[in-house]
């Protein structure tokens, strides 16, 4: 068997029909996972279980801005194919707001809320049905953004900061039930967030040029990632924050105050093309 082999596991991927979350969806099906696929539109989900097929997925809504949803979505979840092994968080509010003085107050608390305390409500909700499989994986999904300053992107840094320290500390509680927790920061990625960016070939060189490896990562890139984190292969792996972003975070030179970085020169200058 492999070591990367997911065959009867059962996976849960919120914020599953586009971008990252897609990609990691995909994945797990390849290796062997059934998977529940979530996001905000039922309609979406079950466009996508469609697709992968009626015994491989199941569509289950869930807006992970509304806290009262995240129990009755945690319950259908453990229904659709009687179980959970795996969890993946990767649902999540982005907002390109920044310095902290223009930073509104509703808004830090809609990330922190959401990203933070939403993430740490759904991680709870699925925690007995993992234990109950024998254990299993947690992946949260953060952000280079949250282990570097990002001038433009001070609150949803603060908040993917969060979800790694959220990682640590789950890990150290469900360690005992067999659970482990990890936090993947991804880079730039390709998805729907990145597209103004990627589309516009100016931007595109000026990020990649500001990246060690020369490239803007893509999806499968993050779910090859959480495939590791969740098979045999990263079975001796809990409570940390693997960096998937192409060495910048490493060694890249730290941003400046002044937002010099050309990253984020090139999602500022992405937003005024936009407005």
């Amino acid at each position: 068997m492999s070591l990367f082999d997911l065959t009867g596991k059962i996976a849960v991927v919120t914020g599953a029909t586009k971008g990252i979350g897609l990609g990691i969806a995909q994945e797990l099906v390849k290796v062997g996972a059934k998977v529940i696929v979530s996001s905000r539109s039922q309609e979406d989900c079950d466009r996508l279980a469609m697709e992968f097929g009626p015994g491989v997925a199941k569509g289950i809504a869930l807006d992970l801005e509304n806290l009262d949803a995240i129990e009755p979505f945690a319950a259908a979840a453990v229904a659709a194919f009687g179980g959970v092994d795996i969890l993946v968080c990767n649902a999540a509010v982005l907002a390109f707001v920044g310095p902290a003085s223009k930073t509104p107050p509703q808004l830090f608390d809609r990330l922190l809320k959401t990203n933070v305390h939403h993430n740490f409500r759904l991680c709870e909700a699925l925690r007995p049905a993992i234990a109950a499989r024998g254990g299993g994986s947690i992946t949260l999904i953060g952000s280079g953004s949250g282990h570097h300053a990002s001038p433009f992107m001070l609150a949803y840094g603060v908040s993917k900061a969060g979800l790694s320290h959220l990682a640590l500390s789950l890990a150290d509680e469900m360690v005992a039930e067999g659970i482990r927790v990890n936090c993947v920061a991804a880079g730039v990625i390709r998805s729907k967030a990145s597209e103004r960016m990627w589309r516009d070939d100016e931007l595109l060189r000026m990020t990649s040029a500001s990246i060690p490896l020369q490239r803007i990562g893509e999806p499968e890139d993050i779910a090859g990632t959480v495939i590791f984190l969740a098979s045999q292969a990263g079975s001796y792996i809990t409570g940390e924050t693997i960096m998937v972003d192409g060495g910048k975070t490493a060694l890249s030179p730290p941003a400046s105050s002044s937002g010099a970085d050309p990253t984020m020169a090139a999602v500022q200058a992405s937003l005024k093309k936009a407005k």
